[in-house]
C-alpha cells in the first residue's frame, strides 16, 4: 500500500482530545530487578522500510538489552498515533515534527525527546520528461498535495509561486495518466512503485527546493509518562538510535524478516529502494559536515521550525524550544 501523506488532524480533534486526556492505562511501575519494562511505541503508517531502525532494535534484542519489552503498534490512515500517545494508550510515538509542535501548542500532553529523521522524508513526485530542479519549476504546475501542509503555504507565500493544487489522495493513478501532474510524496516510497508501474519517475526534497522548510521527523513521548519514567525514555532513545544506525550502516535483514512476516506485501525490491532512499538524502543519519548524526535535536533548529510556524499561521499560541522538546536524552556524538 502506498503512503499517506499530510495525515494532518484538524483543529477541533485537539479540543476534543483535551477532554479525554488521562484516561489512558497508568504508566508501568519500576521494574523488579531482572525484569523488564512493558513500552508501547506507536508508529505512524503500518509496518514499512520507514520503521525499519526500531525493527531493527527489536530483532537484535537491543531494546532487550535496555531492559524494555517494547511493543511496537502500527498505525494506518486514521490511526491518531498523537492520539494514542496523549490519551495514554501508547507511550512514545513518532511522526512529523511541525504536526507534533502544532499539536503541543493546542495543548496535547506530548513532549519531543529525540528526532526520528534529520530531514524529513517529503518531496514532490514528478515524471522525468517534465523534471523539478529548483522551486521555480513548480510555477503554473497541477499538484496535488494535503492544501494545509506548510511547506504549500511557505512556496507560495515567500517565493510567490503560483500552481493549481489538487487535493491528495492515496494512489498514483492521476500521476500515472498524466506526465506533466506532479504529486506530494515520500521520496522512500512512491518513487519505487512509479517505476514499478512503468514511469520514468524522481522525486525532489521539499526541503532541497525551500531550504527554509527542513522539519525533523521525531520521537516523542506522554508527558505523564515522561515525568514519571525518564529512564524509561532515555533507554528507548538510545536503543532506537542504534536500531537506525546498525539497520542503515549494517544488515538490515533482521528488521526487514519481521517486517516481512506483519507485511508479506512488501516486495523486497522495495525494502531495499527505501533504504537507498534514507542513505542517499541522509535523512535518517544526517549529514557529518553539517554536524548531524541519528537522534540529534538542537534548540536552533527547533527554533526556526517554531518561528516558520508561526509565520504561517500555524500555531494557535506561542510556543518556546521547552515548552515542545527535551533535549536532555540526546546522547553525545
Amino acid at each position: 500500500m502506498i503512503r499517506a501523506f499530510c495525515r494532518r488532524v484538524p483543529a477541533f480533534f485537539f479540543g476534543t482530545l483535551l477532554l479525554v486526556t488521562g484516561c489512558g492505562r497508568k504508566p508501568p511501575a519500576p521494574p523488579a530487578p531482572g525484569t523488564r519494562v512493558a513500552v508501547r511505541f506507536q508508529t505512524d503508517w503500518f509496518p514499512e522500510p520507514e520503521h525499519g531502525g526500531y525493527y531493527q532494535a527489536l530483532a537484535q534484542g537491543y531494546y532487550a538489552g535496555e531492559g524494555l519489552d517494547v511493543e511496537i503498534l502500527p498505525g494506518g490512515p486514521n490511526s491518531g498515533s498523537l492520539t494514542a500517545v496523549a490519551t495514554g494508550r501508547a507511550d512514545l510515538g513518532m511522526g512529523n515534527g511541525n504536526d507534533v509542535i502544532t499539536a503541543i501548542a493546542r495543548g496535547v500532553p506530548v513532549r519531543i525527546v529525540a528526532a526520528e529523521m534529520q530531514h524529513d522524508a517529503q518531496g514532490i513526485l514528478f515524471h522525468e520528461e517534465h523534471p523539478i530542479r529548483t522551486v521555480h519549476d513548480l510555477d503554473g504546475r497541477i499538484i496535488m498535495a494535503g492544501p494545509a501542509s506548510v511547506w504549500v503555504q511557505l512556496i507560495q507565500q515567500r517565493y510567490g509561486i503560483k500552481f493549481s493544487l489538487h487535493p491528495l489522495a492515496g494512489d498514483l493513478a492521476r500521476f500515472m495518466n498524466d506526465r506533466t501532474f506532479l504529486q506530494q510524496c515520500f521520496v522512500t516510497n512512491e518513487p519505487y512503485f512509479a517505476r514499478q508501474r512503468g514511469a520514468r519517475a524522481d522525486a525532489v526534497l521539499v526541503s532541497s527546493l525551500c531550504p527554509d522548510y527542513d522539519p525533523y521527523r521525531v520521537i516523542y513521548a506522554g508527558r505523564s509518562f515522561l515525568a514519571q519514567h525518564p529512564e524509561v525514555v532515555g533507554h528507548f532513545v538510545r536503543a532506537s538510535i542504534r536500531g537506525w544506525t546498525d539497520y542503515l550502516t549494517g544488515d538490515p535483514a533482521p528488521a526487514h524478516a519481521m517486517l516481512g512476516r506483519l507485511r508479506p506485501d512488501l516486495p523486497a525490491g522495495f525494502m531495499a529502494s527505501s533504504i537507498k532512499a534514507m542513505r542517499d538524502h541522509r535523512l535518517v543519519l544526517g549529514d557529518p559536515a553539517r554536524g548531524e548524526r541519528m537522534g540529534l535535536l538542537t534548540r536552533e533548529r527547533l527554533q526556526r521550525q517554531i518561528a516558520l510556524l508561526r509565520e504561517m499561521g500555524v500555531l494557535d499560541k506561542s510556543v518556546t524550544v521547552d515548552d515542545v522538546a527535551t533535549l536532555e536524552f540526546i546522547p553525545a556524538p
